[in-house]
């Protein structure tokens, strides 16, 4: 199994139920006024405790080449490189200040996958797994992905099918145990009761996409 990698690929898809006049952040952007929802953004990052607002403007410093914000401010450190290092900054001020589980999970994949960055799969897996273990379905795979294959951390086939199964219970994750008979037939009944027994019943699902800009409202 390959692991996961969500973050690096930000993308706004156009409806015909699109509003015609923006509500929040994520409508201004679909609608190409990119300046004025960054504005609002660093704005309400300046004067609020808003989290959502924080994690977007990271994600838009990380995904700035890719989506043409390259001529506004700062967000690329030249023509065809975005601005990698204010995106890690915002992303570990989110992780370190506020605990949030979506920032640990970009910065889990600059560790992991990432051509800036050197790899260190024991600081990936230390932040995909505090992720993982605060709803991020797609922390959760590549956790089980992680311990599967020994990266990062010591190999353990029963903590790699806890982690998958963990993900299944997400909308992201939806094999059940058939997508992993592989791993649950080298297991004995006593190791595998053990696996299911850590499934967490009470984990809320969190989303890491760019949809949390919907709840990020123009005034």
């Amino acid at each position: 199994m390959n692991k996961l990698f969500i973050i690096t690929t930000f993308t706004l898809i156009l409806s015909s139920t699109m509003f015609s006049k923006a509500e929040n952040v994520y409508d201004l952007f679909a609608t190409g006024k990119k300046e004025e929802a960054i504005n609002v953004l660093k704005n309400i990052v300046n004067n609020e405790s808003n989290t959502d607002a924080k994690y977007i403007l990271g994600l838009l410093y990380n995904d700035a080449s890719s989506i043409n914000l390259c001529k506004i401010d700062d967000f690329c450190i030249d023509d065809n490189e975005s601005n990698y290092k204010k995106a890690y900054e915002i992303f570990l001020d989110l992780y370190e200040n506020d605990n949030d589980p979506r920032a640990a999970y970009a910065i889990g994949e600059y560790y992991d996958n990432h051509w800036v960055f050197w790899p260190n799969y024991k600081k990936a897996f230390k932040y995909y797994l505090f992720a993982a273990e605060r709803g991020v379905p797609e922390a959760q795979y590549n956790v089980a992905n992680m311990y599967e294959f020994g990266d990062g951390v010591k190999k353990d086939l029963v903590q790699s099918v806890r982690w998958y199964l963990q993900c299944n219970k997400s909308s992201l994750c939806g094999a059940g145990k058939e997508g992993i008979d592989d791993l649950i037939a080298e297991l004995s009944t006593e190791e595998l009761d053990f696996a299911l027994s850590m499934i967490d019943e009470t984990i809320e699902e969190v989303d890491i996409r760019i949809t949390a800009a919907r709840s990020i409202v123009v005034r």
